[in-house]
């Protein structure tokens, strides 16, 4: 499964042309999978409500990492003891990075600092 980043879902909902295929393509094929803090960072900077209606669209249909209770606190140990906080990625990076590693998953991400601190092997290349 591939965990899209909010930076893939912009470029995506942009219609920029070097991800619409792609992400099309995952989609269609039922490899996606996403979290709660990346729709609400994606519903925190919609502009209007035809952009909301179509963020919800999506996330009530994708399959979605357990987003529970403790995740925040249980991300803030995991960062630490990644050093995350000393490379500049911040908690909600970290609990995409956590959930990607935990549940051996795939992210497609434009984040230079976890492009570069993540493990090769959990990032996806389009």
């Amino acid at each position: 499964m591939i965990l899209a980043d909010t930076s893939i879902w912009i470029e995506f909902f942009k219609s920029n042309p070097d991800f619409v295929d792609e992400m099309e393509s995952i989609l269609e094929n039922k490899k996606v999978i996403t979290i709660e803090p990346i729709f609400a960072e994606l519903l925190y900077g919609s502009k209007n409500d035809k952009e909301r209606k179509k963020i919800n669209a999506y996330w009530k249909v994708l399959p979605r990492i357990n987003f529970s209770e403790g995740s925040f606190i249980e991300a803030a140990y995991f960062s630490n003891k990644s050093n995350y906080p000393n490379v500049g990625i911040g908690i909600i990076d970290s609990i995409l990075c956590k959930a990607t590693i935990e549940n051996k998953y795939l992210i497609w991400t434009l984040d230079k600092k976890i492009l570069k601190n993540l493990g090769k092997q959990f990032l996806y290349k389009a």
